[in-house]
């Protein structure tokens, strides 16, 4: 308790809408680690739907492979470059 009522701690941590604590560097640290590896798995999931072969109807990309890389691609795109601006 006396941890939580030291004023010299309030300055050390933000909160972000009332649920994360930490430093700034902290976060932006996360978050950029959050978009580049699911920007990079989107987009290896784009080349694996192109690449893998469609010749067995039982796969679920076997009818729709190409909106599925497109999809894929473009969000991984979107992660990737937002990862840029963070």
């Amino acid at each position: 308790m006396a941890l939580l009522t030291e004023p010299a701690l309030a300055n050390k941590f933000e909160t972000i809408s009332g649920g994360v604590t930490g430093s700034t560097r902290l976060k932006r640290a996360f978050v950029q680690h959050l978009l580049l590896y699911g920007g990079g798995g989107f987009l290896v999931a784009a080349v694996l739907a192109v690449v893998v072969p469609h010749t067995n109807p039982v796969f679920l990309n076997y009818a729709n492979w190409k909106v599925s890389a497109i999809v894929l691609a473009v969000i991984g795109s979107l992660l990737l470059i937002s990862y840029l601006f963070v």
